[in-house]
């Protein structure tokens, strides 16, 4: 029994083990692919709101072959941020194909605290969605950055924080639901290892019982060993063949007597 409790206490330690590594490394995923531009802004919805939503909808009309050009030109004239942006769209036509539709309707525009306007468009190419997140100075009229995020992100943002502890209550009930069950099928296979022991015990000293012994036979008694031959007493041959006339009611002269012999254990006491 306390070898069966340090076994179930080595699983529970590796099983929070492997919780805790799990973990880490998916803070280290999200730190890695965290997005580039903020999107904590006030939310707004008035005419500049529109007109940056249309900036970055013809930002995206824009060809693949004209995304090109206008990259070579930005680098020619020392605007890294412009190429950067080109880049950006250029890799991501690579990877998901050509822009299919923009979901104008469900994008999202904030103002952040240094003026600028944050735009999250949810764009479909041919093998994938994404969602196209643009930073504008209205009063300069210039692309300030301009990226490609998950588009799950944006959903994530836009719920409460009731919301977000529901979901990680949801996942935490999973998570321990799971360990729990791991770990109740490691005790009922340790139990099992019990019981095939004993099993295996059980089959081995059937197998090693020894033989039972034979029974021994009891010898038949021995034939009663036959005595002298007396016909030669021609007293007792008299005597023998009178009885015997008088027993079957004949005559004796018509009788002889050819072997007497005395037989073992018949003598008279």
């Amino acid at each position: 029994m306390r070898r069966l409790m340090k076994r179930v206490a080595a699983a529970v330690l590796m099983a929070a083990c492997l919780l805790s590594l799990s973990a880490c490394s998916a803070k280290q995923d999200e730190a890695g692919t965290a997005p580039r531009i903020a999107t904590d802004g006030t939310p707004v919805d008035d005419m500049m709101a529109e007109y940056a939503k249309l900036t970055a909808v013809q930002s995206l009309g824009v060809s693949t072959d004209g995304l090109i050009a206008q990259k070579v030109m930005s680098e020619a004239q020392g605007n890294a941020v412009m190429a950067a942006i080109c880049e950006e769209q250029i890799n991501a036509r690579k990877e998901l194909g050509e822009v299919r539709s923009i979901d104008i309707e469900d994008a999202s525009v904030v103002q952040m605290a240094d003026g600028t306007y944050t735009v999250m468009l949810p764009v479909a190419f041919t093998e994938g969605s994404m969602q196209y997140v643009m930073n504008l100075n209205m009063i300069s009229q210039q692309i300030v950055d301009a990226e490609f995020t998950e588009l799950a992100s944006n959903e994530e943002e836009g719920k409460t924080i009731g919301q977000l502890m529901e979901t990680a209550t949801v996942y935490a009930v999973i998570g321990i639901g799971t360990v729990f069950a791991v770990l109740i099928f490691i005790s009922l296979l340790i139990a099992c290892f019990k019981l095939i022991h004993k099993w295996e015990n059980g089959l081995k000293a059937k197998n090693d019982a020894p033989a039972p012994a034979p029974v021994p036979v009891k010898a038949a008694p021995a034939a009663p060993a036959a005595g002298p031959d007396l016909s030669g007493d021609a007293e007792l041959v008299a005597v023998i063949t009178a009885a015997i006339a008088a027993y079957e009611g004949t005559s004796s002269n018509g009788l002889v007597v050819r072997s007497i012999r005395r037989v073992q254990g018949s003598r008279r006491r």
